[in-house]
């Protein structure tokens, strides 16, 4: 028993000996992340294993991602291989309505707006001094796709995958904080108060399942079958 003590003391010491300053910082970020996914029921999905990750992988000799780490493991078996993104893509495009596209097709509109945050975040990231493959992976994030950017990290920069990955999804998932101040910012109270409606056309059953089948037959015969490493 005294053995144990003694030892898990020495482990302790061990571990604040090797502290680096920029580890409580990123534990601290966890815990944030762990209270607005918690407490605030802020996509908890995403901002939990986020915030647990930046725990884990902060704690000084802790090995996790050391090549017999656990979470080396699992980045081996599922980001290396591209698994996991993989996985994501199907779970995100089982659980996409695309009925308000197809009744009103005019708002595919406003999605290819919002690519333009790929375009500026790459030219921001070029300004900063990163490099082109680094800023291309970096840019991604401007498409609020966390998928997409780990897959052209890991292949691009792979060294920038834990920081452009966390990114992207506190991206996302940060947005019921982020977006009311930009909205007050720029509109009126009285434009604010506008009920836009709803849309009355409906789309068949068999459209909405024919839809998505199509799209991925086409994107599966134009996609690059690989990409350069």
């Amino acid at each position: 028993m005294l053995e144990a003590i003694i030892n898990g003391l020495s482990g302790l010491i061990a571990g604040f000996l090797n502290l680096h300053w920029s580890n409580p910082i990123m534990i601290v970020i966890g815990l944030v992340l762990l209270y607005l996914g918690i407490k605030k029921d802020i996509e908890p999905v995403l901002l939990i294993p986020i915030g647990f990750g930046c725990i884990l992988v902060n704690i000084p000799l802790a090995g996790l991602m050391d090549p017999e780490g656990f979470l080396r493991i699992i980045y081996d078996a599922g980001i290396i291989t591209e698994l996991f993104p993989l996985f994501i893509f199907i779970g995100i495009g089982a659980m996409t309505d695309f009925g308000p596209l197809l009744e009103n097709p005019k708002i595919f509109l406003l999605g290819a707006a919002g690519q333009f945050g790929i375009f500026l975040t790459l030219a921001l990231a070029l300004a900063l001094g990163f490099t082109k493959l680094e800023a291309v992976s970096i840019g991604i994030i401007g498409a609020c796709d966390g998928p997409t950017a780990i897959y052209v990290t890991s292949k691009y920069a792979p060294h920038l995958l834990g920081a452009v990955s966390v990114a992207a999804y506190c991206y996302m998932s940060l947005v019921p904080i982020i977006q009311p101040p930009i909205m007050k910012m720029l509109t009126t109270e009285e434009e604010r108060k506008i009920n836009m409606g709803t849309v009355k056309k409906s789309a068949s059953k068999t459209t909405k399942i024919v839809f998505p089948l199509v799209v991925t037959v086409f994107g599966g015969m134009i996609a690059p079958k690989g990409l350069p490493s």
